[in-house]
């Protein structure tokens, strides 16, 4: 048999499929050094079940009728005698996933169905949420703006819809794209209630269109990089007119995905052409998602224009950490078992709960209420200004009673997002059939009993993180402000820095220090810069009160510009405002500490102040450090 009799003797991870996902799939596996072989239809039926360990189905139009053989082939021709499990992964477009043959319970198939745009979707938000670009102990809240209607936008609002909620502010999604009034109107028939969950509306496309008649800018992809400013900068001026329903600068952007159709544009042209406008309709730099057809190449961080972020959909969802290792399921596997623990605990039979089944064969539907109360955590620890750390680094942690409230708030809004997006509607008594629930109502609305569930789900957080090895660590911010020019070099600039770190790490050791300052401030960057020097972990939160754009033009000293963009590479936020009394604003409500680089300026009621002044040679504290 050849090739084939070599599969059976050392039996590989298999790949099924049409191109171009099949070739994505073993490209990726191959990447990080999985051993995986692509076969064809004809030589899967001559491979005996119990010579395969992992299956992977890339999302074949018979795929029904593959798992519907491979199942009678297990029972007619081999048995149960073998005990090992087996994976059968089948990779589909989006969930809800297709009609599919169960397998016996006595059946060593595992089935596993992946998701691929819903998948995608969640991988993105986990590396790039949607606090990235706000704040929403400012009273912000999200504003997503979705461009394009490509496979992946769908899937992607959804889950943003799930989890947008950071409090009492309303969020908003606009949604940018070609037949605009019959995609809202789709979205509505398809999920009637979204609108209780965000202002969505729809605006066009059509000024948005890339006008290439000469074909002389070819899309990004094809000329063999991911990052193209030189686009940017020669788009031709977009007058506010021709954005309507972008100048809103009341509710600026704070978010943005742009995937396309071909006939919609190319994603490149259209993210930086909306990078500008947006910069001069609202003055704000939001981060920037892009799809990209085609293989991702890697560009120089110096061409850079510090927003768009390109990413591809195939990329996203063959990673094997994500394919295959359940990356992003680690919390939504402990929210599980601790279901399945309470089960155990009132002395039901687990065997009986349809939702109390092992992760491993639990219905598709279950494991998504776990997922997508999981990927939630990242936005309340983000509320209370907290990160997960590793556990050793945490001593204790417990929430306050205004937190436990406040985080209570956002897990029912989040709750009811998820029953809203299943069809669920209010109504004074439940009923399961007609999907009516009288809990869904505002949280100051419920009843004490019914707050508590959520206070409940809230105060299982830290334990939640702790069966992950990990612990939570408030966050200390230190809001950085330059009154004076200073010389942000020399050995008493860097004593003097080492000095305050030094001082901040010994006057609080359970905090994790956080540098909030603006990027146009060269001796702010340079403080910043000394400290991820010194301590990787240190927090980065730039607060843009004007365009990005504007701030690398006037970087004229190519080695300035070239590390403003890798301090924006390493922050953890990047805080749309708007000008500069709003940062002000900013500085005096949420800073704990502030940093004044230069002369002695006034601090708010409260803020506790030190002062450093390279110059002079002077760190002055405000207060007992």
């Amino acid at each position: 048999m050849g090739r084939l009799g070599d599969l059976l003797r050392r039996p590989p991870i298999l790949v099924v499929g049409p191109d171009p996902l099949a070739d994505a799939v073993v490209r990726a596996l191959r990447l990080a050094r999985r051993r995986v072989a692509r076969i064809t239809p004809e030589q899967l039926a001559r491979i005996a079940p119990t010579s395969i360990q992992t299956l992977i189905l890339a999302d074949p139009p018979d795929a029904a009728e593959w798992i519907a053989r491979l199942l009678a082939d297990e029972r007619t021709g081999f048995g149960w005698a073998r005990p090992t499990t087996r994976r059968l992964i089948l990779m589909h477009a989006q969930d809800p996933p297709p009609s599919l043959p169960r397998p016996h319970p006595a059946s060593r198939w595992r089935l596993e169905t992946f998701a691929i745009g819903d998948r995608t979707a969640r991988a993105l938000l986990t590396r790039w949420p949607l606090h990235l670009g706000m704040d929403p102990r400012f009273e912000q809240a999200p504003h997503l703006l979705i461009v394009g209607r490509a496979a992946l936008a769908r899937p992607f609002l959804l889950q943003a819809l799930r989890l947008l909620h950071y409090g009492a502010v309303r969020p908003r999604v606009t949604l940018l794209c070609a037949e605009e009034e019959a995609v809202v109107a789709e979205l509505f028939e398809s999920y009637p209630m979204a609108s209780e969950i965000a202002d969505i509306r729809g605006v066009s496309l059509d000024a948005w269109r890339a006008d290439d008649p000469d074909g002389a800018a070819r899309p990004a992809h094809d000329r063999g990089v991911a990052i193209w400013p030189e686009r940017m900068a020669s788009a031709p001026p977009m007058p506010r007119e021709d954005c309507p329903g972008l100048d809103d600068s009341s509710r600026p952007i704070t978010f943005v995905l742009v995937c396309p159709t071909p006939a919609e544009g190319d994603g490149l042209t259209l993210a930086h052409r909306l990078v500008r406008a947006l910069a001069r309709a609202q003055g704000v730099s939001p981060p920037v998602l892009v799809e990209v057809r085609g293989p991702l190449a890697d560009g120089r961080i110096q061409d850079w224009d510090g927003q768009t972020i390109p990413f591809s959909v195939l990329h996203e969802a063959c990673r094997p950490e994500v394919l295959l290792d359940g990356h992003g399921d680690e919390v939504a596997r402990t929210i599980h078992d601790q279901y399945r623990d309470s089960i155990a605990a009132q002395g039901r039979d687990l065997g009986d709960e349809p939702a109390g089944q092992p992760w491993d064969r639990l219905e598709t539907s279950y494991r998504q209420a776990n997922r997508h109360q999981a990927d939630h955590v990242w936005a309340k620890l983000a509320v209370i200004d907290c990160r997960a750390v590793s556990e050793d680094l945490v001593e204790s942690f417990y929430l306050t009673p205004l937190e436990i409230e406040r985080l209570a708030l956002i897990e029912h809004q989040r709750w009811a997002a998820d029953r809203h997006l299943d069809g669920w509607r209010y109504a004074p008594v439940r009923d399961n059939q007609r999907k009516h629930h009288p809990q869904l109502v505002p949280y100051a609305e419920l009843s004490e009993p019914m707050k508590d569930l959520d206070r409940h789900a809230v105060r299982a957080l830290p334990v939640l993180l702790a069966r992950q090895g990990l612990g939570i660590l408030r966050q200390l911010i230190v809001g950085v402000s330059v009154t004076a020019e200073v010389s942000p070099v020399g050995r008493r600039w860097r004593g003097l820095v080492e000095q305050l770190l030094e001082r901040l790490s010994t006057r609080y050791p359970d905090r994790l220090l956080v540098l909030a300052l603006t990027p146009d401030e060269p001796a702010a960057c340079a403080l910043a810069r000394c400290a991820l020097e010194r301590d990787a972990g240190t927090g980065l939160v730039l607060l843009l009160s004007r365009p990005l754009c504007e701030t690398l033009e006037g970087a004229t000293d190519p080695a300035a510009r070239t590390a403003i963009l890798e301090l924006i590479a390493r922050a953890e936020r990047r805080i749309v405002l708007r000008g500069e009394s709003e940062r002000c604003d900013w500085l005096a409500r949420r800073a704990s500490i502030s940093l004044i680089l230069g002369e002695s300026a006034a601090a708010g009621p409260g803020i506790k102040q030190v002062r450093l002044d390279p110059d002079g040679g002077v760190l002055q504290w405000g207060f007992d450090y």
